[in-house]
């Protein structure tokens, strides 16, 4: 549940800190007697300041069989205590700060720290995050950008060298020239590395030290940014997918073993093709490119290096095309190939190496990702399974006595382009329950199927280049439709250029979502302001439909966020008075816009919602919203702010 004393903590705390000047970073004392522990106690309960805290560990997959903490550790801008686990003073320090003090907690990447404790330290995951701020949300919102993207990026050591101090000790460094000279790989160095070890001791120190005093400096780059609003949200969203995550989802074991039996089998049948065409390596691209031209196709693009390009893309084609021959049959056994050696290691092995001993897989869900803040999963990486295709989703179960439900929001992109740009067109067809797609097709003189394609690719900032490499037509073909389209929704032509200009001409290298963000635009790319504005709004609706659930009592049946979907576990006996509860939970308005959602309801896996006779739609009634509606649920974000472009 999400309290609005949970919504209040940064506000109630956000000037009462102040950063130490620049310099040394102060004492590590790594605690193993009495004595220690009480100057420790001393130094905790001396004053009110903020502790941070971060865990160091065996690895990164918190809910493997071989997965240790080694210790944890508490401090502040000038010392750090250091404790081992299994050692008398490691729990007593956790019970000392969680029952004995109401300081604020401060860490970096707060979710791996709470899920250890949780699962080490007898603590609740979600009661300590209650109290704690993650620097790395603040990370994302004072700059979302990664390093590669030209940002300063999340990682702590990065972050505190640009915002702290320049100068402070690279902890880092040492720690990989140790494993280095132990001729350990990073990850045998984290599990053999001893926990008292004095390099492990340095570096687990620095890394509350200097989150301690990152604190301060991202706070206040916020609150120049005024984008303070948000701090609560995300970590109340923090504590919603971190409980999703402790949950995990149950894996049919006897299905996934045989599952992999099968695209082994199907992997090196296809193997035994490609080979009968001359063709060595089907990973290699040098010889599947040879085997392709002996078979009369001309390939002409090439890669930076100059290799010839065989990629997806142009194997598809290949594959495609009915006149290809013997040549469409090895495209296609090569990507079969890739595809069940894909399939097999990235989803199902993966899934079963980091299942844990009750047969559950717990999928690290990142509640901000990307430029636009839109979440990710990875661990496995479930948000990337083929799309529609029910062959490996099947292999993840809802609870005993449970039907797996997937309430996603209907089109919510193009009704989020509508709402920002108050085109009159859109406006209407959503309004009037229309079909977009059909819309686009009758303005412009294409199939529903490409219309489709048009708006969504409008959408994502496509040109026409891209539009007919999508959709089948010629560039010039594409050029039409492009104009067709700006002359149909002159609101969206509009809204795109008040977004674009400014970054266009200099005048700002940045757009302000509809909640508030501040998104960075890379000059050369003005035309991605459009998209980053849609595509941040849509993750901020997703959010905001996940705490008005919990505030509705229904977050305990959730699985995990899927794009633009939330995956549910119900009782079978209440699953569809759950499923229209939760539809409607999740349902909002942005700018007179009904952002409607379509539940769907299907079996006891996963893959029961993609196949056809195992599923049903849910169809919402205006008795279903009279009955489960609440002008509470609009609260959060969306009440018309007047955010300038």
């Amino acid at each position: 549940m999400v309290n609005d004393e949970s919504l209040t903590l940064f506000d109630d705390w956000l000037h009462s800190q102040s950063t130490q000047a620049e310099g040394t970073l102060g004492t590590v004392t790594l605690v193993r007697s009495d004595e220690q522990f009480a100057d420790f106690r001393d130094w905790l309960l001396s004053k009110n300041r903020p502790i941070a805290y971060d865990i160091e560990a065996t690895g990164l997959d918190t809910y493997s069989q071989e997965w240790e903490i080694k210790s944890i550790q508490w401090g502040d801008i000038s010392a750090a205590f250091v404790f081992i686990w299994k050692e008398p003073w490691f729990q007593k320090s956790i019970d000392l700060v969680m029952n004995e003090t109401d300081c604020r907690l401060l860490a970096h990447n707060a979710a791996y720290d709470a899920i250890g404790l949780d699962r080490h330290g007898h603590v609740d995951a979600i009661k300590i995050l209650g109290r704690t701020f993650d620097t790395k949300i603040l990370s994302h919102l004072a700059d979302p950008r990664s390093r590669v993207e030209g940002g300063v990026g999340h990682g702590l050591k990065n972050l505190a060298f640009h915002h702290v101090d320049k100068s402070a000790p690279d902890s880092d460094s040492a720690l990989k020239d140790l494993f280095k000279r132990n001729k350990w790989s990073v990850k045998q160095g984290w599990k053999n590395i001893p926990a008292a070890h004095p390099t492990l001791v340095h570096y687990a120190g620095t890394d509350v030290i200097l989150t301690a005093r990152l604190f301060p400096k991202l706070r206040d780059e916020i609150k120049r940014q005024t984008m303070d609003h948000l701090v609560n949200y995300e970590h109340a969203i923090l504590k919603l997918v971190v409980g999703m995550e402790r949950r995990g989802v149950r894996i049919d074991v006897e299905y996934a073993e045989k599952l992999i039996e099968s695209m082994t089998a199907e992997e090196q049948h296809n193997i035994g093709v490609v080979k009968s065409f001359g063709v060595k390596n089907h990973n290699a691209t040098r010889d599947v490119a040879e085997g392709l031209q002996r078979l009369g196709i001309t390939l002409v693009e090439t890669t930076e290096s100059g290799a010839l390009k065989v990629d997806k893309t142009i194997l598809s084609a290949i594959g495609d095309d009915k006149n290809a021959g013997n040549a469409g049959m090895l495209a296609r056994a090569v990507m079969a190939a890739k595809n069940s050696a894909k399939w097999r290691d990235s989803y199902i092995v993966a899934s079963l190496a980091s299942m844990d001993a009750n047969g559950r897989v717990h999928p690290k869900i990142n509640s901000l990702q990307a430029r636009t803040g839109r979440m990710s999963i990875n661990n496995p990486p479930l948000q990337q399974l083929p799309s529609g295709d029910d062959t490996i989703r099947r292999m993840f179960l809802a609870e005993d006595g449970c039907r797996m439900a997937s309430i996603d929001f209907s089109g919510v992109e193009l009704r989020v382009l509508a709402a920002l740009s108050q085109d009159p067109v859109m406006l209407n067809v959503f309004r009037e329950g229309g079909d977009l797609h059909q819309t686009t097709a009758d303005n412009t003189g294409v199939t529903r199927k490409v219309a489709k394609t048009v708006n969504f690719g409008k959408v994502y900032g496509a040109g026409p280049k891209t539009l007919a490499r999508q959709s089948g037509l010629s560039v010039e073909e594409a050029q039409s439709v492009c104009d067709l389209f700006d002359a149909t929704y002159k609101g969206v032509t509009e809204f795109s250029h008040k977004l674009a200009y400014p970054v266009k001409k200099g005048h700002r290298n940045y757009v302000i979502t509809h909640t508030g963000r501040k998104l960075p635009v890379d000059a050369e790319r003005p035309y991605a302001a459009l998209n980053y504005c849609i595509q941040s709004t849509a993750r901020d609706i997703l959010g905001k439909a996940m705490i008005d659930v919990a505030d509705q009592g229904l977050w305990d049946y959730a699985v995990l966020p899927i794009h633009d979907e939330i995956l549910f576990s119900f009782p079978e006996d209440q699953a569809v008075e759950l499923c229209r509860h939760a539809g409607v939970a999740m349902e909002t308005v942005l700018k007179e816009v009904h952002i409607s959602t379509e539940p769907d309801l299907g079996g006891a896996s996963w893959g029961t919602l993609y196949t056809e006779g195992e599923h049903e739609v849910i169809e919402l009634t205006e008795d279903d919203r009279r009955k489960y509606g609440s002008d509470k649920l609009k609260r959060l974000l969306f009440s018309e702010q007047n955010f300038r472009f």
